[in-house]
């Protein structure tokens, strides 16, 4: 059942606004006040709900009066999700709309609060109803719902003395919570998959340099994804059948915004290409590769061009000519050359 009826815009922003409300409150010991997201094309607007009555009726009240365009809706509060039992849970709700569809969707995402403890996330997401549209339907012929893909990419490396394999994954999209929840699957993918017995463990994961533009947004969201899939079922029957421990940098603009490593091992490196062994140049490579719009721009250009010329020094072929395995996120995969194209 897709609960969002094809809408892939309005999957991204709700689920981006589950996300929104899991951050703003992960370090709070208050309740987090009503926000109200809205989307027309590659523009966002955000609008703060300050009210103490319901955010809905008030969210309706702040549509009615708005002067900016928009096609879609994100509405979020902290609110109580009950089970059966009458027990009440401490939730980030939140509803999405598409000024195209009567019906809209309604998600939670239940959590321990920090005044409680520690901040936790409990279960998963679950799916609360489809309310309706706050306001009148826009009916359009043939509306767009299609979204950007995330560009990503997979490479597999073979250790020559285990036989096992190491990946590295690149990633490039300007959502953190796209970002975020591609690296979730993607792992998820590789300790689920029939052949997970011949992992190594090891994972690098890059995301390119200024994509985004809220880095502490994204470092949050991809600690918490692969935290969570560290403590997935699966990886823990993965642990258990292979005897091995998974180990996972994950990068952005220079930085380590995740590491969970051996013990006495500096994954990070030094930062000279010189120093740099093979595998982290390839990671460069692909990195560089992903940029957006990379055939004309100058960064882009020039790290690529130094790279070469240290791949030249070494006597080294770049990744394509070596024959390097690459899995890449789609059956019908462009390879490496063609995101530089």
């Amino acid at each position: 059942m897709d609960i969002f009826n094809g809408n892939r815009k309005l999957e991204e922003l709700t689920l981006f606004g589950v996300d929104w409300g899991v951050y703003l409150r992960h370090n709070s010991d208050a309740p987090i006040a009503p926000f109200m997201y809205l989307k027309n094309g590659d523009t966002q607007y955000v609008r703060v709900l300050m009210t103490d009555g319901n955010p809905m009726e008030y969210a309706k009240k702040v549509l009615e009066s708005e002067e900016k365009p928009y096609q879609q809706i994100v509405i979020g509060f902290e609110g109580i999700l009950r089970n059966e039992q009458g027990e009440g849970t401490d939730a980030i709700i939140v509803h999405g709309f598409d000024v195209t569809q009567p019906k809209g969707v309604s998600l939670g995402q239940r959590f321990l609060p920090m005044e409680k403890g520690t901040f936790k996330k409990l279960d998963k997401i679950v799916y609360l109803g489809s309310p309706d549209i706050p306001i009148a339907v826009q009916p359009t012929e043939n509306p767009d719902y299609s979204v950007e893909e995330i560009g990503f990419n997979a490479v597999r490396f073979g250790s020559e003395e285990s036989g096992l394999e190491k990946y590295l994954g690149v990633f490039t999209h300007n959502s953190p919570s796209v970002i975020a929840n591609t690296i979730k699957r993607f792992l998820r993918a590789k300790f689920n998959d029939e052949n997970s017995s011949n992992l190594d463990g090891e994972f690098k994961l890059q995301i390119t340099d200024n994509c985004v533009n809220n880095e502490d947004l994204l470092s949050f969201l991809v600690k918490n994804a692969i935290e969570e899939e560290l403590n997935d079922v699966g990886v823990e029957q993965w642990r258990k059948k292979t005897g091995r421990d998974i180990f996972i940098t994950a990068t952005y603009n220079n930085k380590c915004i995740f590491e969970k490593k051996k013990e006495g091992e500096n994954i990070q490196g030094d930062s000279s290409l010189d120093s740099n062994t093979l595998e982290e140049l390839d990671a460069k490579f692909f990195s560089i590769v992903q940029m957006p719009n990379a055939r004309t721009n100058i960064e882009a250009l020039t790290k690529m061009s130094e790279l070469l010329k240290q791949y030249k020094k070494r006597g080294v072929e770049t990744p394509d000519k070596r024959g390097v395995n690459s899995n890449n996120n789609s059956s019908n995969a462009k390879k490496w050359w063609q995101f530089w194209k």
